[in-house]
C-alpha cells in the first residue's frame, strides 16, 4: 500500500512539474495570461531594401494584445498626422497552428506571418502594395 501511495504521489508531482515547464503558446506570448494583456512597441521595420528605423511618431506607439482577443493601439505623444485619432481598438486572433496573426482594423483584416515569438519580442511579416514588411516588436517597459 505504501508503494502505491508513493507511486501515485510521484505521478502527481511529475505531472505538476511537467505542466509548469511547458512552453507558452504563441497566444500567451502575444497577450499574456492576465486581463492587463501585454504591451508592445515597434523596434524596427525590414523591407526588401534593408532595415528602417521607424519615425519617432511611430516609435512611441503602443499596441496591447489582451487574452480575450481584443487589442488597443495607443498613438503615443507624437503623432505623424495631428488629425490622427489617439488610438484604435479591434480584434486579433491566431490560426489553429499559431503561425498566422489576424488583426481586424478599420473593417479589414490584416494577415501577418509569425516569424518569431519570444517572451520579450516578436517578428511578424505581411505583404503590402510596396512589398513585404517585417516588423519587430519589443515588450514595452
Amino acid at each position: 500500500m505504501a508503494f502505491l501511495r508513493l507511486t501515485l504521489l510521484s505521478l502527481i508531482i511529475f505531472s505538476c512539474t511537467e505542466s509548469s515547464t511547458r512552453p507558452d503558446s504563441r497566444s500567451d506570448l502575444f497577450s499574456g495570461s492576465d486581463s492587463f494583456g501585454k504591451t508592445w512597441q515597434i523596434q524596427e521595420i525590414e523591407i526588401e531594401l534593408g532595415t528602417l528605423q521607424p519615425k519617432s511618431c511611430v516609435m512611441d506607439n503602443y499596441i496591447t494584445y489582451f487574452p480575450n482577443g481584443t487589442y488597443e493601439i495607443n498613438e503615443g505623444a507624437t503623432k505623424c498626422d495631428p488629425s490622427d485619432p489617439p488610438g484604435a481598438i479591434g480584434k486579433w486572433y491566431l490560426d489553429d497552428a499559431e503561425e498566422t496573426l489576424f488583426v481586424e482594423i478599420g473593417g479589414e483584416t490584416q494577415v501577418w506571418d509569425i516569424d518569431e515569438t519570444k517572451t520579450d519580442s516578436h517578428r511578424i511579416t505581411s505583404n503590402f502594395q510596396e512589398g513585404d514588411r517585417t516588423y519587430t516588436f519589443v515588450l514595452s517597459n
